[in-house]
Parts: structure tokens; C-alpha cells; sequence
């Protein structure tokens, strides 16, 4: 039961990481729209445009690494109240 314990914490512990990653992205997203409000006339807006649908994707792909890791931690708490073991909630 151990073993389910240590990979609970870890996936807790992997779950704060993804959700500060995904914000990095959306901050910097944020940034990239805010220079090329400033930029507009002077940039090639394509390659604007590529530049912030990459990170875009960067924070999907980030998504859906948090999806699977959270059905993954559901399911590990589940183990754990089986076991009579107290869980932490998001």
C-alpha cells in the first residue's frame, strides 16, 4: 500500500508542476498578443502567429498531460479510501 501512497504524493506533486507550466504558457501567450499589439506594422505577422499558436500547443499538449495525470490520481485515491486511507483534495 506503500507503493500507492508514494505514487499519490508524486502524482500531486507532478500535477502542481503541469498547472504552473500551463499558466507559464498562458502568461506568455499574454506577452507574445501584447507585443504584437505594439509590433503590428512592424513584424512579419505570420511568424507572430506561428510563434503563439506553438506555445498554444505547448499548453494543450500540457492539458492533456494533466487530464491523463488526474484520472491516473483519481484513481489512486480510490485505492487509498479502499484501503481506509485519507486522501488529499484538490
Amino acid at each position: 500500500m506503500q507503493e500507492v501512497q508514494t505514487k499519490y504524493e508524486q502524482a500531486l506533486q507532478e500535477e502542481d508542476t503541469l498547472t504552473q507550466r500551463i499558466s507559464l504558457c498562458k502568461e506568455f501567450i499574454d506577452i507574445i498578443l501584447e507585443y504584437i499589439s505594439h509590433k503590428a506594422d512592424s513584424i512579419h505577422i505570420l511568424t507572430a502567429e506561428d510563434i503563439v499558436t506553438a506555445v498554444h500547443t505547448i499548453g494543450q499538449d500540457l492539458e492533456t498531460e494533466l487530464l491523463h495525470l488526474r484520472l491516473e490520481k483519481r484513481m489512486l485515491e480510490n485505492k487509498l479510501k479502499l484501503k481506509g486511507l485519507r486522501v488529499q483534495h484538490d
